[in-house]
């Protein structure tokens, strides 16, 4: 099984912290939750700060389209 066929469930302080990853609000860099987070492929953290990869940010937009990296961008 793949990561991107796992299913996951997003706690309410996970989607939270996702949206202030979105909105521009700097993590602490030793935040257990981001460390949750990028093992469910929500984040990654190889850039020096937490950046929403195309699921994070597919999950504090729900409402919208997903995005194709490599097509949409």
């Amino acid at each position: 099984m793949t990561t991107s066929t796992q299913q996951t469930v997003l706690t309410e302080q996970e989607i939270a912290c996702l949206r202030a990853i979105d909105q521009g609000q700097s993590q602490p860099a030793d935040d257990p939750m981001l460390a949750a987070l990028a093992a469910k492929g929500m984040v990654d953290l190889s850039h020096g700060s937490a950046v929403l990869t195309p699921a994070g940010r597919h999950a504090t937009h729900v409402g919208e389209p997903g995005r194709v990296p490599g097509i949409d961008t």
